[in-house]
């Protein structure tokens, strides 16, 4: 009876890798400030009046979401979209780490998939971002500035061109969500150069908030916005 019992098993086994190895793929979620002038090097995040030199972000759950017109989508209930639990806490310009980080890798069945659904929620860990769901520190004309919000951020991404999806026939898939620092940078130079970024309290830190912090709530919002449009997905380091 324990022998067949055994045999039970192994054979089960065999036919649940079979099945896996035939039915699906995997796909791994990377993300990445980047800028036309090299990426996360100096040239994109420093200039004569500002310098980005941290950016954290903190996601919340992540959705990879089935393309509608695949067949598989309305005939089979095994191809529903793929929801990954955060939160996943990222320090995206850590010295220490590739300009890529990783943020998790996960098995998903055999489907065309057309996006991905996130959010930047609040995050629960002590530290500079508890209770924030980004935050940029750096300089503006060799003053500390911050800027955060602790507003929820949700996005839908898919690739810049409309028609690519990305395909899982048994195959690995590396899919890489990328914020774009260039538009930024440009805003908050417009801004210093202005005399719009001040520390109007006296505190040491010009502090730029959606809250009211230093009284710059308007451009908090604006840059929060900013940094949503500004984020999008590639398939390509």
């Amino acid at each position: 009876m324990k022998k067949i019992s055994i045999l039970a098993l192994i054979a089960f086994a065999i036919s649940s890798c079979s099945e896996d190895t035939s039915t699906s793929g995997s796909v791994s979620i990377k993300a990445a400030v980047v800028s036309k002038t090299g990426k996360t090097s100096s040239t994109g995040r420093t200039s004569s009046t500002v310098v980005i030199n941290d950016f954290k972000i903190n996601l919340g759950n992540i959705e990879l979401e089935i393309d509608e017109d695949d067949d598989r989508y309305s005939s089979d209930p095994v191809f529903e979209d793929v929801k990954l639990d955060g939160p996943f806490l990222l320090d995206l310009l850590e010295p220490n780490k590739p300009q890529s980080q990783f943020i998790t890798s996960i098995e998903v069945p055999n489907a065309k998939y057309e996006e991905i659904k996130y959010k930047f929620t609040k995050s629960l860990i002590t530290g500079d971002l508890l209770g924030k769901t980004f935050i940029i520190k750096g300089t503006i004309n060799n003053k500390p500035f911050v800027l955060w919000s602790d507003k929820d951020i949700e996005l839908e991404l898919d690739f810049k061109d409309p028609s690519k999806d990305f395909l899982i026939n048994d195959n690995r898939v590396a899919l890489y969500i990328k914020i774009q620092l260039d538009a930024l940078m440009a805003e908050l130079n417009s801004l210093a150069n202005n005399g719009l970024l001040v520390d109007n309290d006296d505190d040491g830190t010009i502090e730029i908030t959606t809250g009211d912090d230093d009284g710059n709530s308007s451009i908090g919002d604006k840059l929060k916005d900013l940094i949503e449009k500004e984020t999008y997905l590639d398939d390509e380091d």
